[in-house]
C-alpha cells in the first residue's frame, strides 16, 4: 500500500512539474503544498526539476 501511494504522490508531482515547466514555486500551488514541503518531497523520491 505504501509502495502505491508513494507512486501516486511521485506521479503528482511530476506531473505538476510538467505542467509548470519545471518552476516549483507555481507546481506547489498547484498541487495546494507549500514550496519548501514540495522541494523536501522532491528531494525525498530524487525528482529533479527538469
Amino acid at each position: 500500500m505504501r509502495r502505491y501511494l508513494r507512486d501516486i504522490e511521485v506521479a503528482l508531482i511530476e506531473a505538476a512539474l510538467d505542467r509548470t515547466e519545471g518552476c516549483v514555486s507555481r507546481a506547489a500551488d498547484n498541487l495546494r503544498l507549500r514550496r519548501t514541503t514540495l522541494i523536501e518531497k522532491m528531494k525525498k523520491y530524487g525528482i529533479n526539476r527538469e
